[in-house]
C-alpha cells in the first residue's frame, strides 16, 4: 500500500486545499493519505490552527471521506508542537477528537522557532543546540502524547552540523523512543532543505533501527506536487538499514506492513 501521512493544507501553512491534495494523491497512485495540519497550543502563529480550529479540520476530513472515500483512504492526523510545560493541556485537547494519529514535533527551543528563524543560530555552538534539541525531543516522546515523532533531527535543517560525534546522543534518543512506544517518520522533505538529506540522517536512522523503533513515511508536503516526494529513495535507504516494514495508523493504533 502506498501512503503518505505528513501533509499540510490551506488551513495551516499549506498552499492547497484538502481536495487538491487528495486529487494529486489519487493521480500519483496513493492508496491512503493522512492530513496533519499544524497545531501550536502555546503561541499564536499564522501557520497553525487554534484549539477551536481542530474541529474545523475534523469536519473537513469527514467531508472529504464522503466525497472521495471510494477512491482513497483519508486519515485524520495532526502535527502538534510540543511544549513540556503544557503537557496536561495538550492531553486534554487531543482527547476531544477522533484522530487516526498524532505527530509530535519540536520546532521551538523555549520561545525560539529555530525551524524558520535562523537569526539566532550563531548565538550557540552546534553541539549545544543538538543537546538542547534532542533533550526536548526525548521529553516529547516520553510524554506519550504522540503516535510518532516528526523529522527527528530537524535541528540540522539550516546546515547546523555537530562539532563532535553524536552517536551516544542518537542512541539514547532511540532507546527513549523504543521505551515510550512511539514510531518515527522518515521525513523526505529534508532532501529539499538546506541540509540536503532526509530527516533522520543515516546515523540516527541506524540507531533507531537497532533499538527496534517502528518507522513510517511522510513527505511533509505543503504543495500538492510534493506528495510522496523522494519516497522510492527513502524506501531504498530503509531497506539498506534493515527495515522490512512500515507502520500505518488507524484510530491511533499501529499497523505494521511489509514494503
Amino acid at each position: 500500500m502506498n501512503f503518505d501521512y505528513h501533509m499540510h493544507t490551506l488551513l495551516s501553512d499549506g498552499a492547497n486545499s484538502h481536495e487538491e491534495m487528495i486529487l494529486s494523491a489519487i493521480e500519483k497512485g496513493f492508496d491512503e493519505i493522512g492530513f496533519s495540519d499544524h497545531f501550536c497550543i502555546r503561541q499564536r502563529v499564522n501557520w497553525a490552527v487554534t484549539k477551536e480550529g481542530i474541529a474545523t479540520l475534523e469536519k473537513k476530513i469527514d467531508e472529504m471521506r464522503k466525497k472521495f472515500g471510494n477512491q482513497i483512504n483519508i486519515l485524520f492526523g495532526l502535527e502538534v508542537d510540543y511544549f513540556p510545560e503544557m503537557e496536561e493541556e495538550l492531553r486534554k485537547t487531543l482527547q476531544q477528537h477522533d484522530f487516526d494519529y498524532v505527530i509530535g514535533s519540536v520546532h521551538f527551543l523555549d520561545d525560539w522557532n529555530f525551524d524558520t528563524d535562523k537569526s539566532r543560530n550563531s548565538e550557540y555552538k552546534p553541539d549545544y543546540l543538538y543537546e538542547w534539541y534532542f533533550t526536548e525531543l526525548q521529553k516529547a516522546a516520553k510524554s506519550k502524547l504522540f503516535d510518532y515523532m516528526a523529522h527527528p533531527d530537524l535541528i540540522k535543517k539550516h546546515r547546523i552540523w555537530p562539532d563532535s560525534p553524536k552517536t551516544d546522543l542518537f542512541r539514547e534518543t532511540a532507546k527513549v523512543f523504543a521505551s515510550s512506544g512511539v514510531a518515527f517518520e522518515v521525513n523526505t522533505s529534508g532532501k529539499d532543505r538546506p541540509c540536503g538529506e532526509f530527516f533522520p540522517g543515516k546515523e540516527l536512522l541506524t540507531e533507531l533501527f537497532k533499538a527496534g523503533v517502528p518507522v513510517t513515511l511522510g513527505s511533509d508536503s505543503h504543495k500538492a506536487e510534493q506528495i510522496g516526494r523522494h519516497f522510492e529513495e527513502a524506501k531504498n535507504l530503509l531497506h539498506e538499514t534493515g527495515y522490512q516494514s512500515l507502520v500505518r495508523f488507524k484510530k491511533r493504533k499501529q499497523i505494521s506492513e511489509s514494503f
